[in-house]
């Protein structure tokens, strides 16, 4: 799975793009337990989003909140192994959703459409 390498910053900056903010002022002002020294560290790759922050920030831009949560537990994870079974996870997951997502689409999916198409 490719991730950029500092995971926390693009979400920021990808919050930041959809909420029209461009100053990171604004981003500390909106992010519970966010100051501009950890946003600053965030940026360097020397501190990562909190979960509840990560949450806070998929909400707001419509993200996938299990896989934001996953990938930011990925970027802090120190060991290789660790990163590679968060990524297989997170891999299980979005196939389980596809299938879902694919099941619901032809249950949902009316008789006369289905005949038509047949």
């Amino acid at each position: 799975m490719q991730m950029p390498e500092n995971y926390s910053y693009a979400l920021i900056e990808l919050f930041k793009q959809k909420k029209g903010i461009t100053k990171n002022r604004d981003v500390v002002a909106l992010l519970d337990g966010m100051n501009e020294g950890n946003l600053s560290n965030i940026k360097a790759g020397n501190r990562h989003l909190t979960p509840e922050q990560g949450l806070y920030i998929a909400e707001q831009c419509g993200l996938d909140i299990g896989e934001v949560l996953v990938k930011l537990d990925m970027e802090r994870a120190k060991s290789p192994a660790v990163q590679e079974a968060l990524s297989s996870l997170l891999k299980r997951i979005a196939g389980a959703v596809a299938v879902i997502s694919l099941s619901m689409g032809l249950i949902m999916t009316p008789v006369s459409e289905a005949k038509a198409s047949a």
